[in-house]
C-alpha cells in the first residue's frame, strides 16, 4: 500500500473558504506553456472549524489519456477517458485513434523500463491535424488520485512523442475561483498558494496549512494543535490513564508528564507486521526528568526505558503486537507522555 501524506486545513479568516489542492509539475513540464494544472480535489472549511479537515494524498501516480470535442486549453474541463496507476520506471503506451469515427484512446504498460525515478508516456503516430480539423482533440494527463479527487496536469499530446517525467512531490494548497477539472494556469495557481514539499514539510507524513485572518498562509509539520490536544484528552480519560495513575500510586506516587520533541529510531528497528516485534530508539522530551524511570506511556502504550543518557533523553524499546508504522506514528511533536517506575 502506498504511503499517504495528510495535509490538514485550518481556516482563520472571517468567511468559509474553498480549499483546492494541486500537484506541482515535474521539471520536464515546468516551462511548457501547453501544460495546465488540473484538479478536482477541493474542500470547503468554515472559519475556525472544530472538524478535522484535510487532503489525504497517496503516493500513487496516475497516467491518463482522453479525446473529446474540447481542445486542451485554459478553463476547458478535461477528464481522462482511461487512467492507470503508474510506478517509477514504467513506460506507458497511449494509442490515439484516427478520425473517423470519434473514438477514445487505449493505454497499456509497454514493459519497457524508463530511467530511474522517472515515468515515461509514449503517444502513437496518430493523425492529429485531421482529427482536430474534424473537432476531435486528444489529451494526456499525469498526477495523483486522492481521496478528494484528481490532482495533476493535462496537456495536448503530439503524435509519436515520448514524455519522460521525474515526479516531484510538491503540492499547492490554494483558495480561489477554480472549477473541478477545469484547466488552470500554473502562474495563477502558484502565485496565491502555499507550497507544501514532501517529505520536508511533514512530520510522520502529516502537516498543517493555515489560511490566516489577513489572507496570508502558514505551514507547520504535524497535526493541528487542537487535534493533538483532543487526542491527548481522549487518552487522559481512558482506562489506560487510570491504570497509569494506579501504577504511580503503587510506586509512591512518582510520575512525570512531558511532551515529545524528537525521536531517533535505531537502525535495528524494522517495519515487519508480525505478532511480536521489537522497536528501539532514543527519545528527546521537552523538560528535564526529575528522576530515573523504568517506563513511559504514550497513547496508552507502555515503552521500556533501557537508559537515560541525559535529563531530556531516554533510550527505549517496545516489544509488542502493534505494527512498527503505527508505533512510529504516535511520536508526533508535542504528544503527551507519562513517565513512571522511578528507580
Amino acid at each position: 500500500m502506498p504511503d499517504t501524506y495528510t495535509i490538514y486545513l485550518v481556516n482563520k479568516s472571517a468567511d468559509t473558504q474553498l480549499f483546492w489542492c494541486f500537484l506541482a509539475p515535474p521539471q520536464e513540464l515546468v516551462n511548457d506553456p501547453k501544460v495546465y494544472a488540473n484538479s478536482s480535489a477541493n474542500l470547503a472549511v468554515m472559519p475556525n472549524s472544530p472538524a478535522s479537515n484535510y487532503f489525504g494524498i497517496p503516493v500513487q501516480y496516475q497516467v491518463g489519456a482522453g479525446a473529446s470535442n474540447n481542445a486542451v486549453g485554459l478553463n476547458v474541463v478535461v477528464v481522462s477517458n482511461v487512467t492507470n496507476d503508474a510506478n517509477l520506471q514504467d513506460t506507458w503506451q497511449e494509442n490515439y485513434a484516427n478520425w473517423p469515427p470519434n473514438e477514445g484512446p487505449t493505454m497499456a504498460n509497454s514493459g519497457v523500463q524508463a530511467p530511474a525515478n522517472t515515468i515515461a508516456i509514449v503517444s502513437n503516430p496518430y493523425e492529429k491535424v485531421n482529427n482536430e480539423n474534424n473537432g476531435w482533440f486528444a489529451n494526456q494527463s499525469f498526477g495523483i488520485q486522492t481521496e478528494a479527487g484528481f490532482i495533476g496536469m493535462t496537456w495536448d499530446p503530439d503524435p509519436n512523442q515520448t514524455r519522460t517525467l521525474t515526479p516531484k512531490l510538491t503540492f499547492y494548497v490554494a483558495t480561489g475561483d477554480y472549477s473541478s477539472n477545469a484547466l488552470a494556469s500554473w502562474n495563477d495557481v502558484s502565485n496565491d498558494a502555499q507550497p507544501v514539499n514532501a517529505p520536508g514539510d511533514f512530520l510522520y507524513n502529516k502537516c498543517t496549512v493555515t489560511y490566516g485572518e489577513n489572507g496570508e498562509w502558514s505551514i507547520a509539520p504535524g497535526e493541528p494543535p487542537t487535534l493533538a490536544l483532543t487526542e491527548d484528552l481522549d487518552w487522559f480519560l481512558s482506562d489506560a490513564h487510570n491504570e497509569l495513575v494506579a501504577l504511580a500510586y503503587l510506586s509512591n506516587g512518582t510520575i512525570e508528564a512531558d511532551t515529545v520533541v524528537a525521536v531517533h529510531w535505531d537502525s535495528s528497528t524494522f517495519a515487519a507486521e508480525e505478532s511480536e516485534i521489537v522497536i528501539a530508539g532514543t527519545l528527546t522530551v521537552g523538560t528535564a526528568l526529575i528522576a530515573t524511570f523504568s517506563y513511559f506511556i504514550l497513547a496508552g502504550i507502555t515503552f521500556h526505558i533501557k537508559r537515560q543518557p541525559s535529563g531530556t533523553t531516554v533510550e527505549f524499546d517496545y516489544d509488542g503486537s502493534k505494527g512498527a508504522k503505527y508505533i512510529m506514528s504516535l511520536f508526533k511533536f508535542g504528544a503527551k507522555l507519562y513517565f513512571g517506575g522511578a528507580k
